[in-house]
């Protein structure tokens, strides 16, 4: 139940908790939670809500910046930041979802929003660095669905690059990628095509 101030807050510290010691640091909701109608609203990153059935829902931040080679152009995606950020965002949903006791399939959704709700173009790139373009495209309409394990996904992070994996090859094929850059469907992260810095973020995951 998150009926009273006393289990929103318990519910809250256990869930924020098991988010971060998921495959990368970045879910790290900020403290104090928010009251809702048996629920438990959070922000910071993500920003989310926790419900009382198990049901979850967070929104994070996209990684997009300028083009350096053209400053007029549209601007450009991280997708291994992108493709990262959805396998914590699938252990944030599981681990939730887990501890309030529900068991069986565990179905998700993803998408991609703009806060202007325009339909400007990104472009995907995979490595800032290298002359690597993709064409530009806006994002998606259609949210990306899958199902996974409830059970497989909360006991090992591998089930949750699978599912991450799914819901990224749906997104990113329709943004002009053929399959994620790092995330594999038998649930690896191909830890080479990381630069130090995406490295040092993750988690309890060996090469």
């Amino acid at each position: 139940p998150l009926t009273t101030r006393a289990d929103r807050d318990a519910a809250f510290s256990r869930f924020h908790d098991l988010a971060c010691h998921g495959v990368t640091l970045n879910a790290r909701p900020d403290h104090p939670p928010l009251v809702g109608r048996r629920q438990v609203r959070f922000e910071g990153f993500p920003t989310g809500q926790l419900h009382q059935d198990g049901s979850f829902y967070a929104a994070q931040t996209i990684s997009l910046h300028n083009d350096q080679r053209d400053a007029d152009g549209p601007q450009q995606m991280s997708q291994r930041a992108f493709e990262l950020d959805l396998v914590t965002l699938v252990q944030a949903a599981a681990a939730w979802a887990a501890e309030t006791g529900a068991a069986g399939d565990l179905m998700l959704s993803a998408a991609l929003h703009r806060y202007d709700g325009s339909d400007k173009l990104v472009r995907l790139v995979v490595n800032e660095s290298a002359f690597q373009r993709g064409p530009a495209l806006p994002f998606p309409t259609a949210p990306a669905q899958t199902t996974g394990d409830l059970a497989a996904i909360v006991s090992d992070k591998r089930e949750a690059v699978v599912v991450a994996c799914a819901l990224a090859s749906d997104l990113l094929a329709d943004m002009g990628a053929h399959q994620p850059h790092i995330l594999t469907p038998e649930g690896n992260i191909l830890t080479d095509r990381l630069n130090d810095g995406f490295r040092h973020q993750l988690t309890g995951w060996e090469s």
